[in-house]
């Protein structure tokens, strides 16, 4: 019952966090960190990074609240920092992608191709999705949408990022898990944004939580305040003020959706 009334609270009583937002971003720089989105830092890796530099890197996965995430791009605009957008085929805003990337920034792709087929085909187990005939058709539908958002608005999106889905979780499968070295290559797709390649790099990693606990497994400004060399913050429009409405929709499919998928 108390995880339901902090979730609610979150939903549709959080104050806006906006301005706590900004104070994380005004803190990393001030302490000297270099701010990056997953594509700028993966071209740091790739020439060789700086020993004496420290690096913050900044994602933002738009699951929801598009007009939230307009205020984080604003926020972003005026301290004059690049970062990370990740938009699901739910939540694409073509002009914000086109302003972030215009900006230095970068916009990509949030998908969810294995979640979304489970749920559209009622596919209740793991090793099912994993025949040929199913897999197949899911990196099919993953290649026929991001070659549309590429060709829409014009943009790189050489970097992606999974969404994760109830439907993930309850199959024990990830949507990156479409990602054949096959698929990337033809793709020209560089990195998936928990890479490896990318992750060992990060020596901490943060992400917004829903009210009370804010920050997992602590805030960066932490990791800021310890000196930390590379510091990876995930953060999502929604966790930063209620937006009632748009997370009422959200709930009721949410509830829709797993009614069905069972």
């Amino acid at each position: 019952m108390k995880e339901l009334l902090y979730r609610m609270h979150s939903d549709f009583f959080l104050p806006n966090r906006l301005g706590e937002y900004k104070k994380i971003l005004q803190f990393a720089i001030d302490n000297g960190y270099e701010m990056h989105s997953i594509s700028s830092f993966w071209k740091e890796i790739n020439t060789g990074l700086n020993p004496k530099k420290r690096y913050f890197i900044n994602r933002h996965d738009i699951d929801s609240d598009i007009k939230r995430a307009r205020k984080i791009v604003e926020i972003e605009r005026e301290i004059g920092i690049i970062s990370s957008f990740y938009f699901r085929l739910s939540t694409l805003d073509f002009e914000l992608m086109k302003e972030i990337e215009k900006s230095g920034g970068e916009a990509s792709y949030h998908f969810e191709e294995i979640a979304t087929y489970a749920k559209e085909k009622n596919i209740q187990s793991r090793d099912l999705l994993y025949e040929e005939e199913h897999m197949d058709r899911i990196r099919q539908d993953f290649k026929t949408h991001l070659h549309y958002l590429r060709e829409v608005t014009g943009l790189p999106m050489r970097t992606v990022a999974s969404h994760g889905d109830f439907a993930n979780r309850k199959l024990n499968i990830i949507n990156h898990e479409l990602l054949s070295e096959d698929v990337r290559k033809e793709l020209g797709i560089d990195l998936e944004v928990y890479d490896d390649t990318f992750m060992q790099y990060v020596t901490s990693r943060h992400a917004d939580r829903f009210y009370p606990e804010f920050y997992y497994p602590s805030s960066p400004m932490e990791a800021i305040k310890n000196g930390e060399k590379v510091i990876y913050f995930l953060s999502h429009p929604r966790q930063w003020g209620a937006a009632p409405l748009e997370n009422a929709k959200q709930v009721w499919i949410r509830l829709y959706e797993g009614w069905k998928f069972k």
